[in-house]
């Protein structure tokens, strides 16, 4: 049985689906996360080793099964992390056509559909990608300690503001969920301005895309804030529209296609 495999690696998680040759999705699991930017790489292999293998035997497939792997990775954009997710991904799964991508553009193909648009991830980082009249463009996606509007941010902020005690391990993003347990009111500046900034990243984006009238959407864990969203909307002029799929998708999108011997 032939199968595709989709990834979605960030800083905190990994989102790992095996569809048929179809597209219809037989498994997903989540592993730890499998950023190069926040991981030793000898750890990030690891871990996608044991999501693989989870996902592929909740699936009932083995790794010879799979035809095509697209990995969709939140430090990919450099150069060595994406080859060294490719030389992963090649090892674990050998008969395997492989794509490495970043998770900005599979978040985007999921959101759009396909179409053109600009998408604002904030998870444990942050990053805008947009794609417009055959263009891209970027905005943030810098890495640790160095990503406006982003749970690493939040976490960062929040010890710089007394809220909370620095983290033993360095994992500021590891804050959040402490910080979401707090009064509404002590975190809601930090919340704002995390919001303005978010949409500061999809405003450098439409105007590297000169595009005036610009299709966005907002995706990530700290979504979840809903302070944070309302900010967002208020201080990005133009509508914010729901996602039509996740970035899992739009990672098997582009892996059914590649099976098809399509770039």
């Amino acid at each position: 049985m032939a199968v595709l495999v989709g990834l979605d690696g960030g800083g905190t998680k990994t989102e790992i689906a095996v569809a048929t040759t179809a597209g219809a999705e037989l498994a997903r699991v989540r592993a730890g996360g499998s950023s190069l930017s926040r991981r030793p790489r000898a750890e990030v292999e690891a871990e996608l080793e044991r999501g693989l293998a989870a996902a592929l035997a909740a699936a009932g497939a083995a790794p010879a099964d799979c035809a095509a792997v697209v990995g969709g990775f939140a430090s990919a954009a450099r150069g060595a992390n994406a080859a060294a997710y490719t030389t992963m991904l090649q090892r674990m799964l050998p008969q395997a056509r492989v794509r490495v991508l970043t998770d900005a553009e599979i978040s985007l193909l999921g959101a759009a559909g396909g179409a053109d648009g600009i998408v604002v991830i904030a998870g444990t980082g942050s990053i805008a990608w947009g794609r417009y009249g055959g263009r891209a463009a970027r905005a943030g996606g810098a890495g640790p300690g160095r990503d406006p509007g982003s749970a690493d941010w939040l976490g960062r902020e929040a010890v710089a503001a007394g809220l909370a005690p620095p983290p033993p391990d360095g994992n500021f993003a590891g804050l959040v969920p402490a910080l979401a347990a707090l009064p509404a009111e002590r975190l809601a500046p930090l919340l704002a301005q995390a919001g303005r900034d978010l949409a500061a990243l999809l405003a450098a984006c439409a105007r590297q895309l000169a595009w005036t009238t610009p299709t966005a959407y907002a995706m990530g864990g700290m979504l979840e804030f809903a302070a944070l969203r309302a900010e967002l909307a208020r201080a990005w002029p133009h509508p914010l529209l729901p996602p039509q799929a996740d970035a899992i998708a739009g990672a098997l999108t582009l892996a059914r296609a590649l099976a098809g011997g399509r770039p």
